[in-house]
């Protein structure tokens, strides 16, 4: 009886703790989200030289693109 009440609470604190990292997983992983966003959106418009919002190129070329990535 006693080595069953033991073992429900231990379960019991088990996945509490559980519940608690993983909601506090997900707030950080949230944070870092947000953070990291702008970065490779601005990361894909340099190397890729077309707005990754609006997927525009600002009317260049596939050729003139690839020009400007090469510095030529």
């Amino acid at each position: 009886m006693v080595a069953s009440l033991v073992t429900g609470i231990v379960l019991v604190l088990v996945a509490l703790s559980y519940h608690a990292g993983r909601r506090a997983g997900f707030h950080s992983g949230r944070q870092v989200g947000r953070a990291e966003a702008p970065l490779l959106l601005r990361m894909r418009y340099q190397l890729d030289a077309r707005c990754p919002i609006c997927d525009d190129s600002g009317g260049s070329t596939d050729e003139e693109a690839e020009r400007e990535r090469c510095g030529t």
